[in-house]
């Protein structure tokens, strides 16, 4: 099984793989700059887990879990 964005682990970096989620929802991560080769990382998450908070390209951007799973990535 491929490791998703939501596996990632406090200081540890990742490169999108795939995006596997809806048209509409996939777009919407290619235009925050979520596209393969790009690299992430975890940078914080909410009080109760949900959204997490991942650093892409010097932005820091707000990631529901359910759809940070859908997010293949090859780890650093």
């Amino acid at each position: 099984m491929s490791k998703t964005l939501y596996d990632l682990a406090p200081r540890q970096k990742g490169v999108i793989k795939k995006v596997k989620a809806c048209p509409h929802i996939k777009e919407r991560l290619h235009s925050f700059g979520l596209i393969r080769g790009v690299e992430v990382s975890p940078e914080g998450k909410a009080p109760l887990g949900s959204p997490r908070i991942y650093n892409c390209l010097n932005s820091k951007i707000s990631i529901r879990n359910n759809i940070a799973k859908q997010i293949q990535i090859y780890e650093d």
